[in-house]
């Protein structure tokens, strides 16, 4: 419950930021670019989750990791998470952050899992479909599980429509389940 406090107050206040800025979309790229060097280094996780390390230090290792990569004012902010020792939060308001941007921007990501990897004609197929039916930007996000044995899963946030084989042969599976012996002449 902390963390979803944390991190809506905290995107918040970054998202009306980059508005008044006009750099939503902007902070937006370079946080996630922030992210997934932080999220695959976990050498440089630890250091800036532990609780020993002192916020100085911190600051100056993400100075000289991202160097000018980074917006001052994006510095700024996760100088303040690191002073309010909210850095374990990073993950969550960014994700909560990218929420804001993408409502704003008219834009919806679904996942889309296939048996086998999508070619490229389906997937604009697909993208057109959705385009059409929602009228958002989409962005598709497509993984492959051969357990599936065929047909998509589509994940929107959190709704699932499952149109997977395995779906259909599980319901089927239950409907012969539930039928009485006795119907069945035994």
């Amino acid at each position: 419950m902390m963390q979803y406090e944390v991190a809506k107050k905290y995107s918040q206040a970054l998202f009306e930021l980059a508005v008044e800025e006009g750099k939503v979309v902007y902070f937006n790229k370079k946080l996630a670019e922030f992210w997934n060097i932080i999220d695959k280094n976990e050498e440089l996780k630890d250091i800036l989750y532990h609780p020993r390390v002192k916020p100085k230090d911190k600051k100056k290792i993400l100075k000289k990791v991202f160097g000018e990569e980074l917006p001052q004012t994006l510095y700024n902010f996760l100088f303040l998470l690191i002073d309010k020792r909210r850095e374990r939060f990073f993950a969550s308001i960014l994700k909560k952050y990218k929420e804001m941007v993408n409502e704003d921007e008219n834009i919806i990501e679904i996942e889309v899992i296939s048996a086998i990897p999508l070619q490229e004609e389906y997937r604009e197929k697909l993208k057109n479909k959705l385009n059409d039916l929602l009228d958002y930007e989409i962005i598709l996000r497509t993984k492959e599980d051969p357990e599936i044995i065929g047909g998509l899963i589509l994940k929107v946030g959190d709704y699932i429509i499952d149109g997977s084989i395995e779906n259909e042969l599980n319901s089927i599976n239950e409907k012969i389940m539930s039928i009485p012996v006795s119907k069945l002449g035994v």
